[in-house]
């Protein structure tokens, strides 16, 4: 049983959708409740609430408003430091796999796009803008002429989806197969077995998200020093438009904070401000999301 649903989801004889129902029935024996809520929530989808979603369904997206004076979606930058950032430029992604299964092939045999618009509804519209207005008043300038918005997000984002929970499908499953050799015969819910499969799906499931693996009473201190600014790093601010003469003034403000964190993100966000204005002032919008990205990761 167990071994050949490995054999059919590494060499992809099935989708992830079947895949995850067939391992119902190694759920149903090793009756662990949090590989079977796991498998439920991939299977009909997770709650609309934050609280039930797996981390790696929160997925990075852009966010455009539409103004009636404009015919395209206008890029909204939200710095790292705004409290709204979590909220705006993720997309929670709570639909059953399924359906992100059917919505990847739409998209790979239609276009192949990179990335897909998510119109968002009249009342979410308006409560984003509202939020964004408190955060940034500029847009109060625009109020009378906000008539909606919509995240886009990458489509590879959706394929990452579908990759991870294979991942820990398969590897939850060949370690379970490692284990207990003869799981569909002779298993028997021991206290030592119990705590075993415990682990197994702490570990392959959930990871560093789970309280029991998260270190208490430890002070780390969190460093930052010029490696951080790698030659890929350099390459790739550049093809968004950021010069040479603000990539060298990035890497000597992060050389001068390397042990103040606070410190660095003050002067992070200055420079960030300073250079999304001048990409922004080239007409380079489309890249102010990725530099924006770059430097919440620089700084976390």
């Amino acid at each position: 049983m167990i071994k050949q649903l490995i054999t059919d989801i590494a060499y992809d004889n099935i989708s992830l959708s079947k895949a995850l129902t067939r391992a119902k029935i190694v759920s149903s024996k090793i009756k662990n409740d949090s590989f079977k809520r796991w498998l439920t929530n991939e299977l009909e989808g997770y709650q609309t609430d934050e609280l039930n979603l797996i981390d790696y369904r929160k997925i990075r997206c852009s966010i455009f408003f539409r103004f009636s004076s404009s015919n395209v979606g206008i890029p909204v930058l939200i710095l790292p430091t705004q409290n709204i950032y979590d909220l705006v430029c993720f997309h929670r992604v709570f639909e059953a796999i399924s359906i992100i299964e059917y919505q990847l092939n739409k998209y790979n045999d239609k276009s192949k796009q990179a990335t897909v618009e998510i119109e968002l509804d009249t009342v979410r519209a308006s409560a984003l803008f509202n939020l964004v207005k408190e955060s940034d008043r500029k847009y109060i300038l625009y109020e009378s002429h906000f008539i909606g918005a919509y995240q886009e997000v990458n489509v590879a984002f959706y394929q990452n989806i579908i990759e991870l929970t294979k991942q820990k499908l398969l590897d939850t499953l060949l370690e379970l197969n490692d284990e207990f050799p003869n799981l569909e015969n002779e298993f028997a819910m021991t206290k030592e077995n119990e705590e075993k499969v415990k682990n197994i799906i702490t570990n392959h499931i959930y990871g560093d998200n789970n309280p029991t693996n998260i270190a208490t009473g430890v002070n780390v201190e969190q460093t930052i020093n010029t490696s951080t600014i790698k030659q890929g790093d350099e390459e790739k601010l550049k093809s968004y438009g950021v010069t040479q003469e603000e990539i060298n003034e990035l890497k000597s403000l992060i050389e001068q904070t390397s042990n103040d964190k606070p410190k660095l993100v003050g002067k992070a966000m200055k420079w960030l401000g300073s250079v999304t204005a001048s990409v922004a002032g080239r007409g380079l919008y489309e890249h102010i999301p990725a530099i924006t990205d770059f430097i919440h990761k620089l700084t976390t």
